[in-house]
């Protein structure tokens, strides 16, 4: 598998592309979003906001075919979600309670002096091709070499053993109402 890069503007549609397909059958957008059509339309704009904020601080990282795409943020950067306000409305009625404690929850578990992993994904015709382990690999080797700790959160049990192969433990487990098991995961600094 060929390298990972910093992505550029120009590249987020095809980022956004990925993460529509790598995020389609995940827990948590879905309990989020179970209408298929709201599923493409809001998440396309989620995924807009984080791009685009990461690609501003150079922490938004792909394979060369963008088949990969990891959004992080640097520590102490405060992720802005106002574009995200046109999406609420769509959002299951009787689940809001449930989605508001996960947000909340979210903010209060980050830590703001590590690296946060907002999306990891993988374009689903090419899972099980160690796209996502080289991607995860790769960026940590960047963070490591500035000693940083990171941290994430993860909605599929699929990928605990990934995230725990590459340094990560789990530190809190959350779950609201119907909602899906979330495990929120950390790596010191090395």
């Amino acid at each position: 598998m060929k390298g990972v890069k910093v992505s550029k503007i120009e590249e987020q549609s095809r980022v956004v592309d990925t993460l529509l397909l790598a995020f389609s059958n995940d827990p948590l957008q879905r309990y989020f979003m179970p209408d298929p059509s709201i599923y493409f339309k809001n998440s396309t704009i989620w995924f807009e906001n984080a791009a685009s904020q990461s690609i501003s601080i150079n922490s938004l990282f792909t394979t060369e075919d963008c088949s990969g795409v990891a959004i992080w943020f640097k520590p102490n950067f405060e992720v802005q979600f106002d574009a995200l306000e046109v999406t609420m409305n769509d959002l299951p009625p009787d689940s809001l309670k449930d989605i508001s404690q996960y947000f909340e929850e979210f903010q209060k578990n980050k830590p703001k002096d590590a690296w946060y992993l907002e999306y990891l994904g993988v374009d689903p015709s090419k899972h099980s091709l160690g796209i996502g382990s080289s991607l995860l690999k790769q960026t940590l080797e960047k963070i490591d070499q500035l000693h940083q700790p990171a941290y994430l959160e993860s909605s599929n049990p699929r990928n605990l053993t990934l995230y725990k192969r590459h340094g990560f433990e789990v530190v809190t487990k959350l779950q609201f109402g119907n909602g899906p098991l979330i495990n929120t995961m950390y790596r010191e600094a090395r």
